[in-house]
């Protein structure tokens, strides 16, 4: 019974039964409220399918199902629920409300993707999809380097003196001068690069023959001299290495083609008047 307890002190529910009473006192001053109700005997149909996401809406909240007396409060808590959006909408409190007009148009937008979702692409779709768009699948470039940092400015007799003690097989890691940054990179793609050297770094850096010290090279910080030791250049993913990612982004266009056709054939119902400033 705890979770029954927990159900009870929710929020939402505090809500919807103060909103019950607002509407019962409504429906005690309203002018003809003596007469019957204009829809009496109105239906509520409550579906197993209702019930059953009630149930999943539970599990997912509180990790078990619920027991029979949660089982019937969220029942009834649902048909409460009904009730008074039914007569929140009789008495016309949906319109010129904006969250509401949002959350309606975001439920058409769902409507749409999940149509999308439900469709299975052929393969051919598929294929056709990743060689108009490769652009997405390419794996950008990546270095790998080491360097040696100059300092703010370059001083020629220190980067002489630095390249004759690199020809004579000193440790470049201890040459230079003291810095925070990484004498050896691992393979990076650019956005790593240039966070560390700053922009234009990395094409700085593709250039340079690999296993040579060169330089200086100019960084965010001042200059280095910098040896590159493995660069890849940009490839194209094969279709089977992406494919999964293909899949998402043909549905997610799928959803979005769905939405366009679907609002232009819905908007051609409709007659825009603009005020002439606008027009």
């Amino acid at each position: 019974m705890s979770g029954l307890r927990q159900l009870y002190r929710q929020p939402l529910l505090h809500f919807l039964l103060l909103g019950a009473l607002i509407f019962a006192a409504y429906g005690l001053v309203a002018p003809g409220s003596e007469t019957e109700p204009e829809q009496a005997g109105e239906d509520i149909i409550v579906t197993q399918q209702q019930i059953d996401r009630l149930i999943e809406e539970y599990h997912a909240t509180w990790q078990r199902p619920p027991g029979p007396d949660e089982k019937e409060a969220l029942i009834d808590g649902f048909i409460r629920e009904e009730i008074l959006v039914r007569e929140a909408l009789r008495l016309g409190l949906d319109q010129g409300d904006t969250v509401i007009r949002r959350r309606l148009a975001q439920k058409m937008h769902f409507l749409a993707t999940s149509a999308a979702r439900s469709q299975q692409p052929a393969e051919q779709d598929l294929k056709d999809f990743y060689a108009a768009n490769e652009a997405y699948y390419r794996r950008p470039g990546r270095i790998a380097f080491e360097q040696v940092f100059l300092g703010p400015a370059v001083d020629e007799e220190l980067v002489e003196e630095l390249r004759e003690s690199l020809r004579t097989g000193a440790n470049p890691e201890q040459l230079g001068k003291r810095t925070l940054l990484p004498f050896r990179v691992r393979l990076s793609e650019k956005a790593r690069i240039e966070g560390l050297l700053g922009e234009g770094a990395f094409e700085r850096l593709e250039v340079l023959p690999l296993n040579e010290w060169q330089g200086p090279v100019k960084s965010g910080y001042g200059a280095h001299l910098v040896r590159v030791t493995e660069y890849q250049p940009p490839d194209l993913l094969s279709f089977d290495t992406v494919r999964e990612d293909v899949v998402t982004d043909w549905t997610q266009k799928r959803a979005q083609d769905i939405r366009a056709d679907a609002l232009e054939a819905m908007r051609q119902r409709y007659r825009v008047v603009l005020p002439e400033a606008e027009r």
